[in-house]
């Protein structure tokens, strides 16, 4: 007898040990689950004026894997509080198998007072118990504007006059540009009126400059004078080199080489019809090195220095137009008539 009240005794002892293990295994998986799922609910302003709006941002974080399932949202998110607009969930994996889930709710309210957002929640439908998550709660106070009485119920007073907005110089500015294009073009006009009258040329023509070669030589000379890369200012040294030469190729064949990088300077020397090939090749290695020296800060040697300076010299002398002077013309003036060297264009090397 007394050995069957111990076996009783023990199958008792037992199940009460099962009846407890069994809530601290489920509590426990719970509390793990709450260690990797997160939700956070913010909202952009919580004071707002009444018909303003702001938004609230949902966010949920999980172990990728797992099933959540969240609440749906009609037209509002408590009384009073209305859902003007709301994104789909938006999921994304970041970390390490784990999942975040964005949601976004455009929100408003027409009546003044301080609102509570109830919390967000997220419910485990897999887990041995029912596992619900929830977000801390979110206030709005909703302000009305600040008009004079301040409740309307109270007393009628008048429509408030809209502002006036103040005109800035940007609304103004198209009016200034109308204006001035307006007296350009009839300033114009009234030049050109009168100089037809008088029969006199509406442009004038420039008395010609002094050839392009020979201003391009004395800033040779000048650059070679100032020892620019023997101080150690090579970059600048080729800066001016290349200005030197981009602005005779200007004057002497009409090409844009001052707007231009080297490699569509040399392409626009040769669509002119420029098929010297010896000086078009040290034109094309002054350039490119000047490149190297100003854009990739190297280090020509002093002799390569030495060797763009001359051969500019080289290319301005050998392309040089001919130029003499002619007899005074009816007003007793000079002028200079240009005639093109025919042994420097059109010869091949």
């Amino acid at each position: 007898m007394i050995s069957y009240l111990n076996k009783l005794n023990g199958k008792l002892i037992r199940k009460w040990h099962i009846a407890l293990l069994v809530p601290l295994i489920c509590s426990a998986g719970l509390k793990s689950y709450s260690q990797e799922i997160e939700i956070t609910a913010s909202i952009d302003s919580s004071a707002i004026l009444i018909g303003d709006q702001t938004t609230v941002r949902l966010e949920i974080r999980y172990p990728d894997g797992s099933k959540v399932i969240t609440d749906t949202y009609a037209d509002t998110l408590t009384k009073g509080v209305e859902i003007l607009l709301q994104s789909e969930f938006d999921t994304t994996h970041f970390e390490e198998n784990r999942i975040l889930l964005r949601k976004e709710f455009l929100i408003t309210c027409f009546d003044s007072g301080i609102y509570v957002i109830p919390p967000f929640e997220v419910s485990l439908p897999d887990t041995a118990v029912d596992a619900i998550f929830r977000s801390k709660p979110l206030f709005l106070r909703v302000m009305r504007a600040d008009i004079q009485p301040a409740d309307s119920s109270e007393q009628f007073f008048d429509i408030k006059l809209p502002y006036e907005a103040r005109v800035g110089f940007r609304e103004l500015m198209p009016y200034i540009l109308g204006g001035l294009f307006i007296a350009g073009l009839a300033t114009f006009l009234i030049l050109f009126l009168k100089k037809r009258k008088r029969d006199e040329p509406v442009v004038r023509k420039l008395k010609p400059s002094e050839p392009a070669h020979i201003a391009a030589l004395r800033e040779l000379d000048k650059l070679k004078s100032e020892k620019i890369w023997q101080q150690g200012k090579v970059k600048l040294y080729y800066s001016r080199l290349t200005e030197i030469l981009r602005n005779y190729l200007e004057d002497r064949y009409g090409i844009l080489a001052m707007e231009q990088t080297s490699s569509e300077t040399l392409h626009s020397l040769l669509e002119i019809g420029f098929n010297d090939n010896n000086l078009y090749s040290k034109l094309k290695e002054v350039l490119y090195l000047a490149d190297l020296a100003k854009f990739a800060k190297a280090k020509p040697l002093p002799n390569e220095n030495e060797t763009s300076l001359l051969s500019a010299y080289i290319f301005v002398n050998e392309t040089k137009e001919a130029w003499k002077k002619i007899g005074d013309d009816e007003k007793g003036t000079d002028k200079l008539e240009e005639k093109p060297a025919e042994d420097n264009e059109g010869s091949e090397s």
